[in-house]
């Protein structure tokens, strides 16, 4: 099982091990909802991020704005 969010992305439940999960969960409380400097959507995002994870790997990979 994955869970998926607007900051990191996907994440895969086997994680739970090295403390991921944990990380994941203070990641989705203190996300708050903010509007993508690049697409324009409505995501949730932690306060000092402005770009959503599909955002970012586009940009990543190459992409032109």
């Amino acid at each position: 099982m994955s869970y998926e969010d607007d900051n990191f992305g996907e994440w895969e439940e086997t994680w739970e091990e090295d403390g991921t999960k944990e990380f994941q969960r203070q990641v989705r409380e203190e996300s708050i909802e903010k509007k993508c400097s690049m697409c324009g959507n409505k995501v949730y995002l932690l306060p000092h991020y402005d770009k959503c994870d599909s955002c970012c790997r586009k940009l990543e990979s190459g992409y032109q704005w």
